[in-house]
């Protein structure tokens, strides 16, 4: 009966209180993703040391590129089933689901195997130089939670799928429970046990391996709608359907890892060059303290990808597509507001930021210079993400790749390849709004466009149809 109501919220409950009850779980669990960062830099920043606080961001573009896998995996997957769901085609689900678990499964064991034994060309590769301070202690973080990137990509798998079925309570406790205990443990590890870096690192993968045990035994007790198929439903088409919807958020990820690599880079050429000796570390730990800022932002913003995806997608699979439209353009409301709050966090209140996780003035000092070149256009986040996921759940992979590779890709590489020749560190900084500012034009423009054809779409199943346009 409880699976039967799911659905039927999905088919018929008013929009806003869908949206918030799919939301709110999804939104909690991935917060408490980002407070994983937070509370491993709080303690790190306060209790060890800013370059220990900078090592941490200087392999954050590892971090992009394995989120830029998961959802490639989550995404994917969860448009699938839920279109399959939708349509009442249970078996589908069920391969769907199966599929993704295998593939969640050889990721897993690949990434935390290339972690391991390639520690010290990643952090080369990320930024850094054995001469600067955060490299020895980038290693070190590194080299241990590369044994929980195993259990992180098969939990965040597990729960994606959680959600497609519209358990989003669950997913939610799930994540909650992590990183109540991350933060639990962070200060026993750091302080009382005096373990610094390598506390921060070792809590945060026992939190993990907590998390993905209540993942498992969600499925393991029955309580899941889809299941299990068994390996006779291993299916490459599949698979390489569930990686094509997901391709949109996911080269949105991926590209931030290029994109954070080059930036690592320059930072530490130009920060050494205009600041200094460890002019570069100092301008890296920085732009570590933004990005955990900002990574609230975006993990509420992706909380709400989630579940959005989910109603759009059954939704548009069973034609009712002035629900698709409503709950776009209120999911678009919402991430307009967020978004908003926190690029006015950053413009008015930056300094209180900095000091939430260092007590260090020089850090805070040229941090707010950072913020202010660098995130002119934050509060346009929410809105460009969710214009990309609206297009993958609509079936339209091709604007969402576009919209993706628009801000991370299309204008940001450019720029940063011939602004910082000219400009410097503050070059480096302002690449960013540069990027910003141009994809929030172009993302505007093709948004409306799609509403406009949606409204032909509701039209015509209104009985007054009207031709088409083929994308």
């Amino acid at each position: 009966m409880q699976n039967k109501n799911r659905i039927e919220a999905m088919k018929n409950q008013k929009i806003l209180p869908l949206i918030i009850t799919m939301s709110v779980p999804a939104i909690c669990a991935n917060v408490a993703n980002a407070i994983y960062n937070f509370v491993d830099r709080f303690f790190v920043g306060h209790y060890v040391s800013t370059d220990a606080l900078g090592s941490i961001g200087l392999i954050f573009p590892l971090h992009n590129l394995t989120s830029a896998l998961i959802i490639m995996l989550s995404i994917g997957g969860s448009v699938l089933m839920s279109r399959a769901l939708g349509e009442a085609k249970q078996s589908e689900a069920d391969k769907a689901f199966t599929n993704i678990t295998v593939m969640a499964i050889v990721l897993a064991v690949c990434i935390s195997l290339i972690f391991m034994v390639f520690t010290e060309p990643l952090v080369t590769l990320c930024g850094g130089t054995k001469s600067s301070g955060l490299f020895d202690l980038a290693v070190t973080y590194l080299r241990i939670t590369a044994i929980g990137q195993f259990f992180i990509i098969v939990n965040l798998a597990l729960a994606a799928t959680i959600r497609a079925e519209g358990n989003t309570k669950y997913a939610m406790i799930v994540t909650l429970t992590g990183a109540v205990l991350n933060s639990l443990v962070d200060p026993v590890l750091i302080i009382g046990f005096h373990m610094g870096l390598a506390g921060a690192a070792w809590s945060t993968v026992f939190s993990q391996i907590v998390s993905c045990g209540l993942s498992f035994l969600y499925f393991y007790r029955g309580k899941s709608i889809i299941r299990w198929s068994g390996k006779g439903a291993i299916d490459l088409q599949v698979m390489i359907r569930i990686l094509s919807l997901g391709a949109a958020p996911a080269i949105f990820q991926g590209l931030s890892f290029l994109n954070n690599t080059l930036i690592n880079h320059f930072l530490m050429h130009y920060g050494n060059e205009a600041l200094g000796e460890n002019g570069g570390d100092l301008a890296i730990s920085a732009i570590s303290v933004i990005s955990s800022i900002e990574s609230f932002a975006i993990m509420f913003i992706m909380g709400m990808n989630n579940a959005l995806s989910v109603i759009i997608s059954f939704n548009y699979g069973m034609k009712q597509y002035d629900r698709v439209k409503k709950t776009t353009l209120t999911g678009q409301v919402i991430a307009m507001v967020v978004s908003v709050f926190v690029w006015s966090m950053m413009m008015f209140f930056p300094k209180s930021l900095f000091y939430l996780f260092s007590e260090d003035t020089a850090l805070a000092e040229y941090g707010v210079h950072a913020l202010h070149y660098g995130k002119l256009f934050v509060f346009g986040l929410g809105f460009q993400t969710l214009a990309s996921m609206y297009y993958s759940s609509i079936k339209r992979p091709g604007r969402a790749v576009l919209i993706s590779i628009s801000r991370n890709g299309l204008f940001l590489i450019p720029a940063l390849l011939i602004v910082p020749g000219l400009y410097g560190l503050n070059g480096v900084l302002a690449c960013t709004s540069i990027s910003d500012g141009c994809s929030l034009l172009l993302v505007a423009v093709m948004y409306f466009y799609g509403i406009r054809e949606l409204n032909r779409e509701i039209r015509a199943k209104a009985g007054r149809p009207e031709t088409r346009r083929q994308e």
